[in-house]
């Protein structure tokens, strides 16, 4: 909880740095080589983007957050802990934002920067001559599945048993759990000055604005940057855009749609992670979750002195059976994070091979449709046969012919496969109708919708089953029908989400593209100024 409240605080802001560059075409030709250094130096930090200078300080701070985790929780307790994960978020927000804020920068077409000419706009980017947006997009959010199988293979590794025997021989003596915290924040760490080319160092967005016109300027901004009161100026510019942005999105058309659907998508995606599992098990579709029932059956199995001498060894033996389990359970989720990679890249490249063909507005229309009105439908049968099942999990002949694949945890499946079809719909859709600037910010209200809707479904969630009974009973078996108000309701969110985006978003800039304003942190400023 304390890691989503940090994450979901800095999304917006990401976004915001993530999209801040300065253009400036000035040239510094005075006699001071120190001067004119500082210029050159401002304008290629100004062509890198402020996406390459967030994207290296998240991946460091988030790196060294992971590293401290083990020391904050042993020193502090668990308000410690929570602390420590809290700043996480705070550093983590900013990452994905940024990164679709890079994306946006680097993807948009040839013929949006010559619309932008010709209608007296700011060019929108320098790069691209084909829409590659969604698979760009599909890209980026694939590297995240990977980091996260990534993650799960450490803990498979270092949890297992034969390497909790191994280190023992070598001498470790200490608990076994920090260490995957240890490996996944150096990699993180490392990962920074792996691609360290690639990004930008000088941690210095906010002071690059407005670029100076002129070479006497230079000095003047710099005595701006050190003015007491820049940090106070700095955070009501980045307020005054984060309303800004929030503002133009609502009053948008297409930004009502995608705000409609991440709704949709966060409460069909957050329930089914987080109560799916125990659907599974109350309708006895797959074997319970817990290895609490496995191991008191095996006890009551065997003799009263079996038992004892069971319990010593396992009281004496060095191998972790907590971090044991736990390394099963990771590398039971290792392919899922692997096949959603793929399919999301997939149907990323699907999605710009169709909007080649068929348009932009009707692919990301029908793609969304399917992503949610599938689901929905598949929620939907569920709520219908639960309490109807049979023990091993295969629905009542009425609901479920024998020609339909009706195992619920196969239904399941289909359902979260189905929602990624949005990789190629509203996932990408900023980047359709916001300039890069403001694509960032876009993306990162979407997630926060996202958040805050998947976050209140789930408490509803769990509120609609404690009024049909009590949680310990759920757990007990007897058909899962407490499920099926709560799957009506997650079935309805999804479906009217994105009937919402089907019917409302366009294909067209909305957001951000104005001949007449310009913002002083998102868009692009050049040697004059704003444009008037």
């Amino acid at each position: 909880a304390a890691f989503f409240a940090g994450y979901a605080l800095t999304q917006v802001l990401g976004g915001i740095l993530g999209g801040a560059t300065v253009t400036t075409s000035a040239t510094y030709d005075g006699d001071d080589g120190q001067e004119r250094e500082a210029g050159a130096a401002m304008a290629a930090t100004a062509a890198a983007g402020g996406y390459r200078t967030i994207l290296p300080l998240s991946l460091l701070l988030t790196g060294l957050t992971t590293l401290l985790f083990p020391a904050a929780a042993a020193l502090g307790g668990p308000s410690w802990a929570a602390a420590d994960r809290f700043c996480l978020g705070l550093l983590e927000g900013l990452l994905l934002p940024a990164a679709m804020a890079g994306v946006s920068d680097t993807t948009t077409t040839t013929e949006a920067n010559n619309a932008a000419d010709a209608s007296g706009c700011e060019a929108i980017s320098s790069g691209g001559s084909g829409d590659i947006k969604a698979t760009a997009s599909s890209l980026v959010i694939a590297g995240c599945y990977l980091g996260s199988a990534w993650a799960y293979l450490s803990a498979w590794f270092l949890y297992s048993e034969s390497f909790q025997a191994r280190v023992m021989e070598w001498g470790y003596a200490g608990s076994i759990w920090p260490l995957v915290f240890y490996v996944n924040g150096l990699v993180s760490v490392g990962c920074t000055f792996l691609f360290r080319d690639e990004f930008n160092f000088s941690f210095d967005i906010m002071q690059q604005q407005p670029a100076p016109s002129s070479a006497g300027s230079i000095d003047e901004t710099k005595r701006a940057a050190k003015n007491d009161n820049n940090i106070l100026q700095t955070t009501a510019i980045i307020w005054e855009e984060t309303v800004s942005i929030a503002r133009a999105t609502v009053a948008s058309k297409s930004g009502r749609a995608i705000l409609a659907a991440q709704i949709g998508q966060g409460a069909l995606l957050y329930s089914i992670a987080s109560w799916g599992p125990l659907y599974l098990e109350r309708i006895d579709a797959v074997p319970s979750s817990s290895s609490a029932h496995s191991v008191l059956d095996a006890a009551r199995s065997i003799t009263a002195p079996e038992s004892a001498a069971a319990a010593a060894a396992v009281a004496s033996s060095p191998i972790s059976p907590t971090a044991a389990a736990a390394s099963n359970a990771a590398l039971s989720l290792i392919p899922p994070q692997i096949s959603q990679a793929l399919v999301g890249v997939g149907i990323g490249a699907t999605a710009d091979r169709m909007s080649a063909t068929a348009g932009t507005r009707g692919t990301r229309r029908a793609l969304q449709l399917a992503s949610g009105l599938i689901p929905a439908a598949v929620l939907w049968y569920l709520s219908r046969v639960s309490g109807g099942g049979t023990a091993d999990g295969v629905c009542s002949a009425e609901y479920c012919p024998s020609w339909l694949l009706s195992s619920p945890a196969f239904l399941l499946g289909v359902a979260q496969t189905a929602s990624a079809l949005s990789l190629g719909a509203v996932s990408v859709s900023h980047l359709d109708v916001a300039t890069p600037s403001r694509a960032g910010s876009v993306y990162a209200l979407g997630n926060v919708a996202a958040a805050a809707s998947g976050s209140f479904v789930v408490n509803l969630f769990g509120r609609l089953l404690e009024d049909h009974g009590e949680m310990g009973d759920i757990a007990e078996g007897g058909g899962g029908v407490e499920f099926a108000v709560p799957f009506r309701v997650v079935a309805v969110l999804s479906a009217v989400g994105s009937l919402i985006y089907g019917c409302m978003v366009e294909a067209e800039l909305e957001i951000g593209f104005d001949g007449n304003t310009q913002s002083a942190v998102g868009d692009d400023l050049d040697a004059d100024g704003p444009s008037e």
